[in-house]
């Protein structure tokens, strides 16, 4: 990837909803969801190795003195440490196959870890799914209306709508696995169903620990932040192109 995208310039733009969920993955709190504050926060989670070092040598640490050493990462930079994290990187090339191959990466695992009960609700069991196209601005019949959740990544992908639902879908899968509640307006569509099938905060976090813990990067709380940007970041394309076919 040649591009580099700042993470200031993809998100200011972006309505107070979607800020405050940002917000609260950062654990910034609901009231702070100013854009300044937030890609702070994700270039400490991002340098968290870099911080722990400079803490233990007791140095002082302010915006000013810790720039150089801990820089923001840009999109780009965050997707190709995610990948790594995952260990998919020798698969991605393009920006299209990151934000592609990290949800259904995490996905997968989720999948691999579930008893079969769990596995055959996520293919099984029906919901309305009409809340998630509705946030994109989608009103095919094709669609939308009752659908299990592996329907709906099937159809989504046909119809060219396959990061938008599968980052959702791995949203509902990370914030579970890292006992993250989400206010239920904070989800958009598909990641609350997903969280309500799976069952409780939490009980996935053994499936997930190994891509997550921290190991120089706090992907325990990276990993949810960008799959939130990679969702959102396809929701606005969406709307923009204005498919409401």
């Amino acid at each position: 990837m040649i591009s580099q995208t700042e993470l200031k310039h993809l998100i200011t733009d972006w309505d107070e909803r979607d800020k405050t969920i940002l917000a609260i993955l950062c654990d910034l709190g609901e009231n702070n969801t100013a854009t300044d504050a937030i890609v702070d926060k994700i270039r400490w989670m991002y340098n968290s190795r870099t911080r722990h070092r400079i803490t233990r040598n007791f140095k002082r640490v302010t915006r000013q003195d810790s720039s150089e050493e801990m820089p923001c990462p840009s999109y780009e930079t965050l997707l190709a440490g995610a990948a790594k994290k995952l260990r998919i990187h020798k698969h991605c090339k393009t920006v299209d196959e990151y934000e592609r191959y990290i949800p259904q990466a995490i996905i997968i695992a989720a999948l691999a870890k579930m008893n079969p009960a769990q596995r055959d609700r996520f293919f099984s069991e029906e919901f309305n799914a009409t809340p998630m196209w509705d946030a994109a601005g989608i009103k095919s019949r094709n669609i939308t209306g009752l659908r299990t959740a592996a329907s709906v990544l099937a159809l989504a992908n046909a119809s060219g709508y396959a990061v938008y639902a599968g980052a959702t879908t791995a949203l509902g899968f990370a914030t579970h696995a890292m006992g993250i509640t989400l206010p239920y307006a904070a989800y958009t569509g598909l990641s609350a169903t997903i969280a309500q099938l799976i069952g409780p905060p939490g009980w996935l976090a053994l499936a997930t620990y190994s891509f997550f813990k921290v190991t120089g990067t706090d992907w325990n709380k990276l990993m949810p932040v960008l799959l939130t940007i990679i969702a959102t970041k396809h929701r606005y394309d969406i709307l923009a192109r204005g498919h409401t076919q």
